[in-house]
């Protein structure tokens, strides 16, 4: 079977005095899934940095990812002390697909630990 994942229903405007908008609404995507693997899962993430949990879910593929913290923001590194890669304010999400050598991913919140969903599928 294919396209197994559809990803749809993005629309993002960007409307400020003294600049030019933006509305910008992308196609929807059907990608096909290469496993049978995926995982859905709450993770408490600390002000020290912790590996991300990945579970049986092969590296790489798509991510959804959500700061369901209401105060604090939390950043997503490549690896242990890597760079910051992605930055989430208190109730943001992200989509993302990741390469399949982002083996050993981590996380660490700004000030006190929140709970962050990970939502990853196996492409």
């Amino acid at each position: 079977m294919a396209n197994e994942l559809d990803i749809s229903t993005l629309t993002i405007n960007f409307d400020k005095t003294n600049c030019p908008s933006v509305e910008v609404a992308p196609t929807a995507l059907s990608v096909t899934v290469s496993g049978n693997q995926f995982m859905d899962n709450v993770q408490a993430v600390t002000s020290t940095e912790v590996a991300i949990v990945l579970g049986d879910v092969a590296p790489g593929g798509y991510w959804f990812v959500q700061n369901m913290d209401a105060t604090n923001f939390v950043e997503i590194r490549a690896s242990s002390g890597g760079t910051d890669l992605i930055k989430l304010l208190a109730g943001e999400w992200a989509i993302f697909r990741t390469s399949a050598d982002a083996t050993a991913p981590y996380a660490i919140a700004n000030t006190a630990a929140c709970n962050v969903r990970f939502v990853r599928f196996d492409v």
